[in-house]
């Protein structure tokens, strides 16, 4: 099939080099010149395994091509991806500008029959209007779509080949089977359905994940004040076959582009409905004072006051295996511990370059042991696989005060309590 692909940011990168792999001629457009001149050498704008060997893959074969032209990205395209990007309003909105402008532009460039596929997240009810945008513009028949994506950064490619299902919402039969046709390589359960349905399944799991994460972290809270293991317990509940094992890992709390953005829509989207969602309100105030908790534990071992005290951040990405510093953890835990006077070196595998850009007053090291040294507390907040492989013997004789606060419940507690570190998780 020839298809196109409106944005080439994380998902519209992924969704193009994937559908390219699976032997469509796919086109990918974006209005940012550099970044498609980026592409056309092969070069990703993220951080993502196996992206980069996917889309140089996609290059060689000439079975992906890039362009900032509307008339050479559509031209004979079958489906139409709109993969733009929708960041979130003050007022926890989505700001839908980049979906209209595009929905717009292919309106205006449309010569013939296509399905034209939203696949950025949007509030339910999006789908008509994208619709509505195009037929004012258009004088040719489409049809719109939703197909969300459930995409878990560091693990986008294995998610897009083997996802735990296909969602397809249409109203047409014609779009519904070119979209059938068009996954079939891909093996999972669909799900048919409607526009607006398919738009509120993605809403819906973002926040009953963020739901499980907040949960188990309150759970840890009374954990700690029991002195029970929120690891066990956490093991308990996963076994249940009505509860499941993923997302109930004890923390920070949970950040990145997903669930925080569509909670906080999920709440202003059912305010405008009528319905105050009072629950998700709850999830996202836990998830806020996560940070607090933290810091308390920090202040109570290093015993009161943070200024002027030298503290170490290992992992700065919302999570491993991506440099994706959106809503992460790490940047509110920094700016707190600041306002609070404490000195902050930190280190990461592959996120300090961005890290460069959004914080301040902060000393960046490129090896995890010399971000160590004199610190009087070492607070673990991305669980990199690297920082558990750590010699911590000199990690040891690095730090000022032997202080490990496990903000991801991630290091090897009873060994590193046997060398002599003082360590604290959370709930455990």
């Amino acid at each position: 099939m020839k298809l196109a692909v409106i944005g080439t940011g994380y998902v519209g990168i992924v969704t193009a080099a994937i559908f390219a792999d699976l032997g469509n001629q796919v086109w990918g457009l974006d209005i940012d010149k550099d970044r498609i001149a980026e592409l056309k050498k092969g070069k990703t704008p993220i951080y993502e395994p196996q992206l980069q060997d996917y889309l140089k893959k996609g290059l060689k074969k000439k079975h992906l091509h890039f362009t900032t032209d509307y008339q050479e990205a559509l031209k004979n395209a079958e489906v139409i991806f709109i993969c733009v990007g929708t960041p979130p309003k003050k007022n926890g909105d989505y700001d839908l500008s980049f979906v209209y402008s595009a929905a717009k532009e292919i309106g205006k460039t449309l010569n013939h029959y296509a399905v034209i596929v939203v696949k950025s997240t949007v509030p339910p009810g999006t789908g008509a209007e994208v619709k509505s945008i195009i037929g004012e513009n258009c004088q040719t028949s489409f049809d719109v779509a939703s197909c969300p994506e459930f995409l878990r950064e560091g693990s986008a490619i294995e998610d897009s080949l083997h996802p735990s299902r296909v969602v397809i919402g249409t109203g047409s039969q014609k779009a519904q089977k070119l979209l059938l046709k068009l996954h079939q390589p891909i093996k999972a359960p669909r799900i048919l359905c409607d526009v607006v349905s398919a738009q509120l399944i993605k809403y819906a799991a973002n926040a009953f994940l963020a739901t499980k994460i907040s949960f188990i972290n309150s759970i840890a809270i009374i954990c700690d004040k029991i002195g029970a293991d929120v690891d066990k317990v956490s093991q308990g509940l996963g076994l249940d076959s009505r509860i499941g094992k993923s997302f109930l890992q004890a923390g920070l709390g949970y950040g990145g582009s997903c669930f925080p953005k569509d909670t906080s829509a999920l709440i202003s989207f059912s305010r405008r409905k009528g319905y105050d969602f009072s629950f998700l309100k709850e999830i996202e105030r836990i998830n806020k004072s996560q940070i607090d908790y933290f810091i308390e534990k920090i202040e109570r071992l290093i015993g009161g006051s943070l200024k002027n005290k030298t503290l170490t951040i290992l992992g700065l990405a919302f999570k491993p295996n991506t440099d994706d510093l959106r809503e992460a953890r790490s940047i509110y835990l920094i700016k707190k511990l600041q306002a609070k006077g404490a000195k902050i070196k930190a280190h990461d595998p592959v996120a300090i370059p961005p890290a460069k850009r959004i914080l301040t007053g902060i000393k960046f090291f490129a090896d995890p042991f010399a971000a160590t040294k004199n610190s009087e507390a070492l607070l673990l907040v991305t669980e990199w696989p690297e920082y558990q492989e750590l010699d911590f013997s000199k990690v040891k004789k690095m730090m000022k005060r032997p202080i490990i606060i496990d903000g991801r419940n991630f290091l090897p507690k009873d060994r590193l309590i046997k060398m002599g570190f003082i360590y604290e998780g959370i709930g455990r």
